[in-house]
């Protein structure tokens, strides 16, 4: 029987909580999922999960609009993919682990291609510098989850956006306010509360312990260090780094295949807390959830990524090629992963579910 957790944001004066509710699949870390109540409407049930408050998918209003552009249905859904969110946080973590999969594909059919097709030749040039240019990509997509974590609301938002369209109110786009606390609790009786919108912070850098128990911080911690960690393979792979390297064996183990296996190693965990998130209960994948299959199809990247490592460090022939197909399919695992990413980002969920014994889930 799965254990209550902590749940400790703020709650808009609308909703109410339902004691009980909060869960969390691992133990000592904070609630990823609850139930709420309207408070004006008690038949009126909301599903709260923390990756979707994370990616502020209860959102849907981009800023100084007050158009429901971001909740759309069937084909509508895929065509928000083309919009540029240059101001969601979460479509640049998308758009850049999109961009560097495709760049690691590139690079997977070229060190590939020479071990199916003889008249293919090796190519060191291209090979290296495809990937520097993806794992610096990776580097810096994976800071920016960081980044998410810290700016994620303080307050579930389940206030004046979704609760106006809900009950077909007009908008105040001054309240509605994207990414600020300000319009999402009541400050009538409070002038020393958080900043209006327009002056909220961005927080570049923090030491507050918070987050340390937060399941999307401790992922995207976890996702930074592999990335970082496996960057040293990317610049060794680099044409001049490689050539200088490549005769002495204990040092290019070292410095080129060992970050790729630790570095991989690390992808492999991240996206295994990433898919923890959405889930209830440790031992029940939440299969059917957006996020949990971005997480698997992380996870399958980055087992590809780990045995490109590890078959890296024999000079057989066929372990060279298991390395190198190794990096095909993983390329392609995330980026099936990626593109998933950047249509949640770009989407907003409903939070509305059937209030009858508090099952529900959300659409």
């Amino acid at each position: 029987m799965s254990k209550t957790a902590d749940f400790v944001h703020e709650l808009h004066p609308a909703v109410k909580r339902i004691p009980g509710s909060e869960r969390s699949a691992l133990p000592s870390v904070k609630a990823t999922h609850a139930k709420l109540v309207d408070a004006d409407q008690p038949d009126v049930h909301y599903e709260w999960r923390s990756r979707d408050h994370r990616k502020a998918r209860h959102q849907v209003y981009a800023p100084n609009s007050a158009k429901t552009n971001r909740r759309t249905a069937g084909w509508k859904k895929l065509g928000r993919m083309l919009v540029l969110e240059y101001w969601n946080i979460s479509w640049w973590i998308a758009v850049l682990f999109t961009l560097g999969s495709v760049v690691w594909c590139v690079n997977g059919f070229i060190v590939f291609l020479p071990f199916v097709y003889s008249s293919v030749e090796t190519n060191t040039v291209a090979g290296g510098w495809t990937a520097w240019v993806g794992a610096t990509i990776f580097t810096a997509a994976s800071l920016l989850l960081i980044w998410e974590a810290w700016n994620r609301s303080n307050t579930v938002y389940f206030g004046w956006g979704i609760e106006q369209v809900l009950q077909h109110r007009p908008v105040d786009v001054e309240q509605a306010g994207t990414y600020s606390d300000w319009a999402e609790i009541d400050h009538s009786d409070d002038t020393s509360g958080p900043a209006p919108p327009g002056q909220r912070k961005w927080i570049w850098w923090t030491t507050d312990t918070k987050y340390w128990r937060e399941l999307g911080f401790l992922a995207g911690f976890v996702q930074l260090c592999a990335a970082t960690i496996f960057w040293i393979s990317g610049f060794t792979a680099l044409p001049e780094v490689q050539d200088a390297i490549l005769d002495n064996t204990p040092l290019l183990n070292g410095v080129f295949w060992s970050p790729q296996v630790v570095g991989g190693s690390g992808f492999i965990i991240s996206s295994a807390l990433y898919m923890f998130e959405t889930q209830t209960k440790w031992y029940r994948p939440a299969i059917t959830n957006l996020g949990w299959q971005i997480g698997f199809w992380n996870f399958i990247g980055g087992i590809g990524f780990t045995l490109c490592g590890a078959f890296g460090y024999s000079t057989r022939h066929w372990a060279q090629y298991q390395s190198t197909l190794s990096t095909f399919w993983g390329s392609w695992s995330f980026l099936i992963g990626s593109v998933m990413q950047w249509y949640e980002a770009v989407n907003a969920v409903e939070p509305i579910v059937p209030s009858q014994g508090g099952n529900g889930k959300a659409a």
